[in-house]
């Protein structure tokens, strides 16, 4: 019997998209296997209940849920039975396809506001534009909500109608907006300033290795200087498109390896003698995972471009989609993938070369290849919220000012920096990294370490149970000034 598709995706969500993995056929064994010694004690459960529950039972419900707790017994969250409606769904989003209005939302200080109409989209013929805050979805109030609910709030079912409420500038108006089958872009590109050419690919979907050798096309007219592959967020897709991307840009070398119990080991590997012939650059984040983390080990490991970002997710088993009797499918896994060192990622991830978090992480690497050098933020003692290039950011908690030292907490240094903040609680020790250097602070203490030197800081302090940072060791460490600009507000140029 042969494989259909094996799928690695990992369940997150961007945009509507559920990821998967699919791989050439591979003869299976033929073996049956053995039914448990125990499992005539399932049928008789079954019986005992369809025959003497007090009240009719459903038993196609006592089938699904007999499934569910097969499945559910494994621990395994990858593992999962479709019905045929589910499996249709799930497809569908695998394709980047779903059912809303077209809109790129995020969060700003005034709200969830629609970052992106994509053309000829339900949104772009109701007028919708990038700036609207969402206010009120079908009547109720979306004004305390993330992305991903009011997300799910204005999705639903084809050729329904939902109503927004949005404010644009100092007044709101209403839009009734018919959904319709969404079809995100795989992948989208742009000539940055400095000459470097930007992809980003939102997912791994059947057209993806196309997608890429479109952009990759259209950029090479103007011969960029170097390239930023941008994989954040990136859940993952077929891996035969993944592979097809990588050997694009990867020479000569293997791309991965995938093994299971039960069918022989596949090694994907590249030839192609392909290059970009400039400096390539991928940006990662912790959702950035399984075919995404194939590509991005692929090209780093075989030393074709350099990762910048922070830890991407561990993804590194893939499941099978088998059909089953009514329609049905079970998506099992069934292996475990490699990267071109002979690593398995579960559960760990890839850590970058170069650890930058947030807007900064872009323009780290615009610097890396001659373009942008610099980002300001700012920042207010008491304020929950950061701008940091055009995006806003809420904090769980607002900068403070002690003994006339600016602190922020760990989430404002990230925003506001892009430095990643760690803080280890069984030593009481923060860890500050960005790019190749880690400041080490033991909370309290004057004494720290910039790597492996020994230098004086000013203590980091906890108030109410929560630690801050101070801003001055931020801009003795690492390559960040700051400066008051009254009324409790501070900006923030970081050079990268």
């Amino acid at each position: 019997m042969q494989r259909k598709n094996v799928f690695i995706g990992t369940g997150l969500v961007l945009a509507g998209l559920v990821a998967g993995l699919a791989l050439s056929p591979v003869v299976r064994a033929t073996s049956q296997a053995p039914f448990s010694a125990t499992f005539p004690l399932l049928q008789q459960v079954y019986q005992t209940i369809v025959q003497d529950y007090y009240v009719p039972v459903n038993q196609s419900s006592l089938v699904q849920g007999a499934i569910g707790g097969l499945t559910g017994a494994l621990n395994d969250p990858y593992t999962v039975y479709y019905t045929p409606a589910e499996y249709q769904q799930f497809t569908q989003e695998v394709n980047g396809q779903y059912a809303g209005i077209g809109a790129e939302l995020d969060t700003t200080a005034q709200g969830v506001e629609v970052m992106t109409v994509f053309p000829n989209t339900p949104a772009a013929k109701a007028g919708v534009q990038s700036g609207d805050i969402f206010r009120m979805v079908n009547g109720q109030s979306v004004v305390h909500d993330t992305p991903t609910q009011v997300a799910n709030a204005v999705r639903g079912q084809a050729g329904s109608v939902v109503k927004i409420e949005f404010q644009r500038g100092a007044k709101t108006y209403t839009a009734s907006i018919t959904r319709a089958m969404i079809t995100i872009p795989t992948a989208t590109e742009q000539l940055l300033p400095g000459h470097i050419g930007l992809i980003t690919l939102s997912q791994f979907s059947s057209d993806a290795g196309a997608a890429f050798q479109s952009a990759l096309s259209a950029l090479q007219k103007d011969n960029p200087r170097g390239y930023i592959l941008d994989l954040r967020n990136n859940p993952g897709g077929y891996v035969d498109q993944a592979v097809q991307i990588a050997q694009d840009i990867v020479p000569k070398g293997t791309i991965a390896t995938l093994e299971g119990k039960n069918f022989p080991a596949q090694i994907y590997t590249s030839a192609s003698g392909k290059s970009l012939g400039v400096p390539l650059i991928i940006l990662v984040n912790g959702g950035t995972a399984s075919a995404a983390e194939i590509l991005s080990a692929a090209i780093a490991q075989n030393h074709e471009g350099t990762l910048y970002g922070t830890q991407t997710f561990g993804k590194g088993i893939a499941q099978d989609v088998v059909p089953m009797q009514g329609g049905g499918y079970l998506k099992i896994t069934v292996a475990q993938w490699m990267t071109p060192d002979g690593g398995n990622i579960e559960h760990k991830g890839i850590a970058p070369n170069y650890v930058v978090t947030g807007p900064a992480t872009l323009i780290a690497a615009e610097a890396a290849l001659g373009g942008q050098r610099t980002m300001v933020s700012n920042v207010t003692v008491g304020s929950k919220w950061v701008t940091a290039g055009k995006q806003s950011s809420a904090l769980g908690h607002a900068p403070v000012m002690q003994d006339g030292q600016l602190y922020l907490s760990p989430t404002a240094v990230e925003a506001a920096t892009g430095a990643q903040v760690v803080y280890i609680a069984s030593n009481s020790t923060f860890e500050v990294t960005l790019g190749q250097h880690t400041l080490t602070m033991p909370l309290g203490n004057t004494q720290g370490t910039l790597d492996t030197k020994t230098v004086r800081i000013v203590p980091a302090i906890t108030i109410k149970g929560m630690q801050y940072v101070p801003a001055a060791d931020l801009q003795s460490a690492f390559h960040i000034a700051f400066r008051s600009l009254g009324g409790g507000s501070y900006q923030f140029t970081t050079t990268y």
